[in-house]
């Protein structure tokens, strides 16, 4: 007579595999979820900064007569929240409102930490090369004196 079913040897081994090969899965898809969040802020930002050139060409005057300057240019610095809503779309999150938002302007929610909002960050708007250039300062390290 023929063996049937599996021994408890072979049920162990085909669930400690299965096991391993989850915890690979769980630990890739993590690392590809944090990418996407940080390609997402990467992308963000240069929106933000595409409309600090936009913003900048439209006060050129003064900061090309700034007294200020970044990396020995003229420069001003502004809060992104400037540039919402003429020259940047807000997020659509109702629950991005602060009570820092008086006018209801909304709220640019970083993607790779959802606690915390770009529209509050500094943006170095610099001439540079006979052009305007612009600089999100997401790291606390650019300044405009």
């Amino acid at each position: 007579m023929g063996k049937r079913g599996f021994t408890l040897i072979e049920l162990l081994g085909v669930i400690a595999l299965l096991s391993i090969i989850t915890v690979l899965a769980v630990t890739s898809v993590g690392g590809i979820t944090k990418n996407i969040k940080r390609n997402l802020l990467e992308e963000k930002a240069k929106v933000i900064e595409e409309s600090g050139i936009l913003f900048g060409e439209d006060i050129k005057g003064s900061i090309i007569n700034s007294e200020l300057t970044y990396d020995n240019n003229p420069c001003k610095s502004f809060l992104v929240s400037t540039l919402v809503p003429e020259y940047l779309n807000k997020d659509n999150d109702n629950n991005c409102l602060k009570e820092y938002d008086t006018s209801e302007k909304g709220c640019i929610v970083d993607p790779s930490n959802e606690d915390n909002y770009l529209d509050q960050y500094e943006l170095i708007i610099y001439y540079k090369n006979k052009r305007i250039k612009a600089k999100l300062d997401i790291d606390n390290k650019l300044s405009c004196r």
